[in-house]
């Protein structure tokens, strides 16, 4: 199959399950706020239910997480020689219609490190030992994707205000540099959290503040004109731009979470109170996104129930997971 940068999204819906375990083993089964490890595992022995739900559960995530790097390894390969060895990328950037693509590898690889800190770290302990000798490094990393997250922002800025676009033709599609948005986010706030460094904390801290107002910004817009030019065409997209629709519901999730997070760093440093704007966010956020899964399921009710399976893959189901 010919090289696409969309074919990212595939390593990061593998990402996607593969944090979902961690999460569920770290608030339900463990139930703490604390890092954990497969050491933990033993604490389970006299509860053979949780016990086999954990066993269930790691090997979910242990399987998720050898598919993602794996997969990772090879469309990394792939992308620095389609960027090398072909004018592509050129051609997609000035396609208005088409250039959100470009801002998939943008999606995985931040979500990757969140993969290399969580359930990585699940594994290999010795990497929550040494966290704060690996926030240099993260930074670096974040800082590069920050930068390039930024530049290719603008640049389909200026080819979408410079030449013209049929509005009618977008779909949600045109959402995945707002996802690119809140995986970095995510990724920056996390580096906020974790680093003792103030250099380091309040650097990300700032840069994420960025990509975070940037991010909400060119979400409310696009969304607004996505609806606006839905309701006006009154029929359905193409069923391979049926899935789509759920792509509204990642970036809320990754946008929020991530305002939480920077929101908890300034309470504990600036000493500033912000429980109360911490859990309006988290809840807005998360209240606005299961709505709009509630509603797309409705509307692609049809799609789902005779069509999902019988249809090619398109790599809008990626948006799905």
């Amino acid at each position: 199959m010919k090289f696409t940068p969309l074919k990212f999204q595939g390593t990061l819906a593998a990402a996607g399950v593969a944090l979902m375990p961690y999460v569920f083993l770290k608030i339900n089964i463990f139930k703490s706020e604390e890092d954990i490890a497969l050491s933990s595992l033993s604490l389970l022995a006299d509860s053979p239910v949780e016990y086999a739900t954990a066993l269930l559960l790691i090997a979910i995530m242990g399987l998720f997480i050898v598919i993602h790097f794996s997969f990772t390894i090879l469309f990394l390969k792939e992308l620095f020689l389609w960027l090398l060895k072909t004018n592509d990328c050129h051609k997609i950037i000035q396609n208005p219609l088409a250039n959100a693509a470009i801002f998939s590898p943008l999606i995985s690889l931040p979500m990757t490190m969140v993969v290399f800190f969580g359930p990585v770290s699940f594994f290999v302990p010795q990497l929550t030992t040494n966290m704060q000798g690996l926030m240099g490094p993260a930074f670096i990393i974040f800082s590069f994707f920050w930068i390039i997250l930024l530049a290719l922002e603008l640049k389909v800025a200026q080819v979408l205000a410079t030449d013209f676009v049929d509005y009618g033709k977008l779909n949600f599609g045109w959402l995945l540099d707002v996802l690119a948005f809140g995986a970095v986010s995510l990724f920056g706030s996390s580096i906020v959290s974790f680093a003792d460094s103030n250099l380091i904390s309040s650097s990300a801290a700032l840069m994420t503040t960025i990509t975070l107002l940037v991010g909400i910004v060119v979400f409310a817009i696009k969304v607004t004109i996505l609806v606006s030019q839905q309701i006006k065409a009154k029929v359905m997209p193409g069923i391979n731009l049926l899935p789509a629709f759920f792509l509204v519901i990642p970036p809320m999730c990754l946008l929020g979470y991530s305002f939480f997070k920077l929101l908890g760093y300034a309470d504990k440093t600036y000493t500033v109170n912000t429980a109360t704007i911490s859990f309006l966010v988290l809840v807005f956020s998360y209240l606005t996104a299961i709505s709009w899964l509630i509603f797309s399921v409705v509307l692609l009710r049809e799609y789902l129930q005779k069509q999902f399976l019988a249809s090619d893959f398109s790599p809008a189901q990626w948006g799905m997971v």
